[in-house]
């Protein structure tokens, strides 16, 4: 297995990006996708967000444990973790609120 590029905060061209949010206020931690996993790819060495509000998030993985919180910027592309290609992961964020954005992974 060859070591992955160092995380750099944009997301590729070539990146699955997927649009995330709600409709409605939400109370609690809010999760992407709300059911099920997603799956690392060859496409993108991390997991970058780019949200309309300044978001905390964490990846957590289909064996249920969880990276630590990281801040996600509003309007910005962020390298929230590093996901190896096939592992099913999904994104929890603190609180919630009408945010929406896009994910790449």
């Amino acid at each position: 297995m060859s070591p992955r590029p160092a995380p750099t905060g944009v997301a590729p061209a070539s990146a699955r990006t997927t649009p995330v949010g709600h409709g409605g206020l939400c109370f609690g931690p809010a999760f992407w996708p709300q059911t099920g996993w997603k799956y690392g790819s060859t496409d993108c060495a991390d997991v970058n967000l780019k949200t309309n509000y300044t978001r905390t998030v964490r990846v957590c993985w289909k064996d249920l444990t969880c990276t630590g919180w990281e801040t996600a910027p509003k309007g910005q592309w962020t390298a929230i973790h590093s996901v190896p290609d096939g592992w099913g992961f999904y994104l929890e964020f603190q609180g919630g609120n009408n945010s929406t954005g896009y994910v790449a992974y």
